[in-house]
């Protein structure tokens, strides 16, 4: 156990965990300069030179927070210890990306087969179109 926590304790990491207590700190000190709405909606990504680097997952976000930049950055200066204050915030839209399996749409199982004979065999009715609904759903 002791090697372990030599490890967690070299340079290497006291250097990453300095940074991300410096990042924490940016943080709250940007969120007590928005509104109250954005603060879940952005987060600190770095911290280069006189740049912050801030990540949003929509235009929308992205553009609230850019009205906000002066405030945010005086606010920033104003607490900072450092000789080397902000002046500028570079804001980057995240995308998430869905994994689908494409697969899936050309290779019905065999539920779905069964479900589309239940279909063909029935007559018009509530369920037959439930169901045909639940099939072109599930193929796209």
């Amino acid at each position: 156990m002791e090697p372990i926590k030599k490890l967690f304790q070299s340079r290497f990491f006291l250097e990453i965990n300095k940074r991300k207590k410096h990042l924490e700190l940016l943080q709250k000190q940007m969120s007590a300069s928005i509104p109250d709405k954005l603060v879940s909606l952005v987060r600190i990504k770095n911290h280069v030179g006189k740049t912050l680097i801030v990540e949003v997952k929509s235009n929308v976000v992205a553009h609230k927070l850019k009205l906000y930049e002066n405030k945010i950055l005086d606010a920033i200066n104003k607490n900072s210890e450092q000789s080397n204050l902000l002046n500028k915030i570079k804001v980057k839209i995240i995308i998430q990306n869905i994994k689908i399996d494409k697969n899936l749409k050309f290779k019905p199982s065999y539920p779905i087969n069964k479900i589309s004979n239940l279909i063909d065999s029935i007559n018009d009715s509530p369920l037959k179109t439930t169901l045909k609904k639940i099939i072109k759903s599930r193929n796209g």
